[in-house]
């Protein structure tokens, strides 16, 4: 699909094989209005939202939803091709990004990638547990 495109063109250009790229994720603390053109390497994704948890702009991390909030608008995310990425760490939840809300796709496939967010002051554990992840769309 369209981000294996993206790996592919940074492989090209950098005269890498696609098999040794991987994502590095950097969620924007602009306005999506302030965001006037493409980034240097890889793409800007808007349009995401956010299931189970919040998000602090000023801060760029997770955090409780508010009450009676099911989803949140993710600000743009910055999709980064990179060489060779270290291993997770800690203060980083590995969020999946689905198609879909209803997670098992209904019989179609709906996981998309796993985006990698700041987890502020709770553990990664503590969003596992609350099933967070990111939606390219809402079909209540």
């Amino acid at each position: 699909g369209f981000l294996t495109a993206v790996l592919q063109t940074a492989a090209r250009q950098n005269n890498v094989s696609v098999d040794t790229l991987s994502w590095e994720f950097h969620v924007s603390t602009l306005d999506d209005s302030n965001i006037t053109g493409p980034p240097k390497d890889g793409v800007w994704i808007r349009g995401l939202y956010l299931e189970g948890a919040g998000w602090d702009k000023k801060n760029s991390y997770l955090i409780e939803a508010s009450p009676m909030e099911l989803v949140c608008r993710m600000p743009s995310i910055h999709f980064k091709p990179v060489e060779n990425k270290k291993k997770t760490g800690k203060g980083i939840y590995t969020c999946p990004c689905y198609y879909y809300s209803n997670r098992s796709g209904g019989g179609r496939p709906s996981f998309v990638v796993a985006v990698d967010l700041k987890v502020g002051g709770m553990s990664s554990d503590h969003w596992i547990k609350r099933a967070v992840a990111l939606l390219m769309s809402l079909d209540y």
